[in-house]
Formats: C-alpha cells, sequence, structure tokens
C-alpha cells in the first residue's frame, strides 16, 4: 500500500510568488505615478517661469528704462513670448495689460498665463505709472 504524500511544499511556494508578483505589480504602479507626478513638478515651475518672464518683458514695455528711449511710448497691447532658452524650452508665455485711470493715475495690471506642455499658471502683476 502506497503512502499519500504530505506537505505543504508546493501550496507555501505558489502563495509566495503570487504575494512576490502583486509586490512587484505595486512597486511598478507606484514608481510610475511618483514619475508623472515629478515631470508635473517640473512642468509647473518651468510654466511659472515663463509666466514671470512674460510679465516682466511687459513690464520692461510699460516701464522702459530711461537708456532705451526707443521703447517710450510702447503701449500696453497684448503679446506672446515664445521661449526657446534653456529650461524654458517649448514654453510660452500670453500676457495681457489692462490700464485703468484713477484721478489722473494711470493703475496697469499685466496678467501673464506660462504653458509648458499641458500645465500653465497665471501670475499677475499690478504697478502705478
Amino acid at each position: 500500500m502506497r503512502t499519500r504524500q504530505q506537505g505543504i511544499g508546493l501550496p507555501a511556494a505558489i502563495f509566495i510568488i503570487t504575494t512576490m508578483a502583486v509586490i512587484a505589480v505595486a512597486i511598478n504602479v507606484l514608481v510610475r505615478e511618483n514619475a508623472e507626478t515629478f515631470e508635473e513638478e517640473v512642468n509647473l515651475a518651468r510654466a511659472f517661469y515663463a509666466a514671470e518672464s512674460g510679465a516682466g518683458f511687459m513690464m520692461n514695455r510699460v516701464f522702459p528704462p530711461e537708456e532705451y528711449s526707443a521703447y517710450a511710448g510702447s503701449n500696453c497691447a497684448a503679446r506672446t513670448y515664445t521661449f526657446d532658452a534653456v529650461g524654458l524650452a517649448q514654453c510660452t508665455a500670453v500676457v495681457t495689460c489692462t490700464t485703468i485711470t484713477v484721478s489722473s493715475v494711470d493703475y496697469n495690471t499685466i496678467e501673464s498665463t506660462g504653458s509648458c506642455g499641458d500645465v500653465e499658471r497665471t501670475i499677475q502683476v499690478r504697478a502705478v505709472k
């Protein structure tokens, strides 16, 4: 008469392999999500700096430096800037400017929206002329 083998070796091996596979898949998902989050954070920072640069360019047009008299009389017209510098490559800034006059004082509001990839950042600058 043959005796039946008893043991836990095969079920334990299957359980361990299955558990390790689940852990590997979970780690893969976490790493992918972390990489996507990091890329979005980098693009958000790039979009912010594009918006800031656009606002700075418009401030230079509205309030030209004294040594650049050719800029004098530049108006507050909307502009779009496309950047090709390292760090801002493929980013754009759409800048609008509105002027409100109160008691003979011009108040300028510059709004700049920077875009990099699929993210945008908007900043506003208010200045008195």
